[in-house]
């Protein structure tokens, strides 16, 4: 890795490790913020398990769904340079998706801190509608490889889980992994969240595990 790259992976760890602090106070109780402006991160130790995922996988097209202030989308961030020789950013790209419009700017000011805004696309609106332009795109263009994404991450609300995943299972390619948080924790979103997992679990297009890290991972890869 050149020196370049471990400045890089530093500057990333910085902000990643400055947004870590802030979210234990959240979660203490110490600071005190609306549910709407909290920051509702993943753990530390899934933002590592993401980033060896990731690594391993040699993804270069990621999707967001639910940005919140860009805590995990910067360990999605950290994998393209993480432990890698010649890191190539000229085919990287995330894109994230966020309604709200307070924690877009507060994401687009740690992604600046970090020095990889460059990398990153903000999509502001409703993540329905969103993927519904994304999947009509490829849907018209099939043969089109390069509007397939490697990885979907979905951590935005939990009422529309069933839709978004239909929706993402159409344009994430084949061995491609679409991962969704909380599966397991907080204990009050179980009953919504085992119901999404038999609705996972039906289709015999996909391999489904849960993970038991940080607030539970699912787990989905598109066989086919």
């Amino acid at each position: 890795m050149s020196d370049a790259d471990l400045n890089m992976c530093s500057r990333i760890m910085k902000v990643i490790t400055e947004l870590e602090k802030q979210s234990v106070l959240e979660r203490s109780g110490v600071a005190e913020v609306s549910h709407e402006d909290s920051m509702l991160a993943i753990t530390s130790d899934t933002g590592k398990f993401f980033s060896i995922l990731l690594s391993a996988m040699n993804a270069k097209k990621i999707l967001e769904v639910g940005t919140s202030v860009g805590y995990s989308t910067l360990w999605f961030v950290y994998s393209f340079y993480h432990d890698k020789e010649d890191p190539s950013m000229s085919k990287v790209k995330i894109t994230t998706i966020e309604n709200n419009p307070l924690k877009i700017k507060r994401a687009t000011a740690n992604f600046k801190n970090a020095g990889v805004s460059g990398l990153i696309e903000i999509i502001e609106g409703n993540a329905i509608e969103i993927l519904n332009q994304l999947s009509n795109y490829v849907n018209e263009n099939p043969d089109d490889q390069s509007q397939y994404f490697d990885f979907i991450f979905l951590d935005a609300d939990k009422e529309n889980l069933h839709e978004y995943f239909d929706l993402a299972i159409s344009i994430v390619k084949k061995g491609g992994l679409i991962v969704t948080d909380n599966v397991l924790y907080p204990e009050e979103y179980r009953p919504t969240m085992s119901k999404y997992i038999e609705h996972i679990r039906k289709k015999n297009f996909v391999q489904s595990v849960t993970v038991p890290i940080g607030h539970g991972e699912e787990v989905s890869m598109k066989i086919r």
